[in-house]
């Protein structure tokens, strides 16, 4: 009997230690994406995407993420088959409790929306280093007439299953924060700031339009179930400030208080430090799963 007794408590004793140990094992893992130097023939102008990687790779190990755990695409790194390799590594490699931030800083267009699930007609886009600013410019650059219906541009519905499924992997004990500091429809003007500086701007007002009769079957449509973070609207701009993006600015500057920031109060912290910085409209989101606003942010 007490040997029985003797091996039911080792069997709990190194249960219990094996469940320690699975919860202490969670990592925090990360993908940042830069892109500023992209490809002449593609049409799109020049900007400082690639200059927020080092603030962002800098903030991420003041908060215990490992250099190994992070993976950086710049510039021509950055192509769509790369991130979406990137996206394939995050889900095969992450566990139950892990956390897992997500960053990307380039360019955004809307363009049109192929699968008929959004009302507006255009769905919005992260632009990888390999897509192109133009229908036009799709002939001249790598596709030959007719050739791109939109590939190369990383759409909201294909981040959406991305995040599910990466959801699925963490589970409800993980985190996923997403950040984005590009714009959906901005400007493709230079207007200056109080310091007579050029402001540049990530994005165009000109959408990405694919012919008629290109269509795809609907992806996506789960409900958010991650913190995502916008620099701006999908209708406004969304400006540089000293050569790196504002929403990669205005997270630095906050960095050191993450811990004690619910994510509505990191999002009007967002706003406050925006609004001195940028002297036009532009307004930040949080956007959470339903009741995430008054959970801690990290």
């Amino acid at each position: 009997m007490r040997s029985a007794i003797k091996i039911g408590y080792c069997w709990l004793l190194a249960v219990l230690l094996l469940c320690t140990g699975m919860e202490a094992s969670a990592t925090r893992r990360a993908l940042v994406i830069g892109i500023g130097a992209y490809p002449e023939s593609s049409g799109w102008a020049k900007i400082n995407g690639d200059k927020d990687v080092p603030t962002v790779v800098s903030m991420l190990q003041q908060k215990d993420f490992h250099p190994g755990d992070i993976i950086t695409l710049v510039n021509e790194q950055a192509t769509a088959e790369a991130i979406r390799n990137a996206f394939a590594t995050l889900l095969q490699q992450s566990q139950k409790r892990d956390f897992v931030y997500i960053h990307f800083s380039g360019h955004g267009q809307r363009i049109t929306d192929t699968n008929g699930d959004e009302a507006g007609g255009y769905d919005e886009a992260w632009v990888p280093y390999d897509a192109p600013l133009s229908y036009k410019a799709a002939e001249g650059f790598i596709f030959k007439r007719g050739g791109y219906s939109g590939q190369n541009h990383l759409i909201d519905d294909e981040l959406n299953e991305f995040l599910y499924n990466l959801r699925k992997k963490v589970g409800d004990k993980g985190k996923i924060i997403v950040v984005a500091d590009a714009c959906h429809s901005g400007g493709s003007t230079r207007e200056l700031n109080d310091d007579n500086e050029p402001l540049v701007v990530r994005g165009v007002r000109d959408d990405f339009i694919i012919p008629a009769g290109v269509r795809t079957a609907p992806v996506g449509g789960h409900p958010i179930a991650w913190v995502f973070i916008s620099a701006c609207k999908s209708t406004q701009c969304n400006y540089e400030y000293h050569g790196v993006g504002s929403l990669t600015y205005a997270l630095s500057q906050l960095v050191d208080r993450f811990e004690q920031l619910t994510c509505a109060q990191l999002e009007n912290k967002i706003r406050a430090v925006m609004r001195d910085i940028i002297p036009c409209l532009q307004t930040p989101a949080v956007e959470t799963p339903a009741a995430g606003a008054d959970a801690l942010f990290f």
